[in-house]
């Protein structure tokens, strides 16, 4: 799963800079999560909006459907028929950018050891994830994500079996593309990520 991720806003806005064509007022006003991110926060996400790239903010967890907590991450193997992300899955994708993610080794005694893990050699990395648009107790609209999950890969499978979905940079474009409703050619890219990873100890 992805239950935390770190994304440091100052160091990383001119990378994300490259794939943006437009930042959106409310993301220069709503303010974004800045270090350790954890779900509700505000945060960054890239979407396509008239085939321009959108640099945007939102909140980190779909509403559940019970009522209580929020739905922070979706299966990849099972994205394409939930009800609740469906339709989100051809019409809604998004990117979250992310310096590494946070994942617990639990050992046989119950105790945790907290690790970052992150892309080697890239600073900064971008997972794939679903919006859409939700309403609050108030009856204010507010736009929400979800990060999709997939198997981890086998260099990081000793920490949790499942990981972030993170997409190749060649692969971006045609994940964001709104024409783009391949079922079969989005969900191929919904695989555990092919590169090094580094991984350290936090705790």
């Amino acid at each position: 799963m992805c239950g935390r991720y770190l994304f440091i806003t100052e160091d990383d806005y001119e990378e994300m800079q490259s794939i943006v064509d437009i930042v959106s007022r409310n993301y220069r006003e709503s303010g974004v999560a800045n270090g350790e991110v954890f779900p509700a926060n505000n945060v960054p996400v890239i979407y396509s909006h008239k085939g321009r790239n959108v640099l945007s903010a939102a909140r980190w967890g779909f509403p559940s459907y019970k009522g209580s907590g929020v739905i922070i991450n979706a299966r990849a193997e099972s994205v394409h028929e939930k009800p609740m992300f469906r339709n989100a899955f051809i019409s809604n994708r998004c990117i979250v950018p992310a310096n590494g993610y946070y994942e617990w080794l639990t050992h046989e005694d119950k105790s945790k050891t907290k690790y970052l893990i992150g892309v080697k050699g890239k600073r900064l990395f971008f997972m794939a994830g679903l919006y859409n648009m939700f309403t609050d107790k108030s009856n204010n609209p507010y736009t929400a994500i979800t990060i999709i999950t997939t198997e981890a890969s086998e260099e990081i499978s000793f920490i949790h079996n499942r990981m972030p979905v993170i997409l190749p940079d060649e692969v971006i474009n045609l994940w964001l593309d709104k024409n783009n409703t391949d079922v079969d050619l989005l969900k191929s890219m919904l695989v555990p990520f092919s590169s090094a990873f580094s991984i350290t100890r936090v705790s």
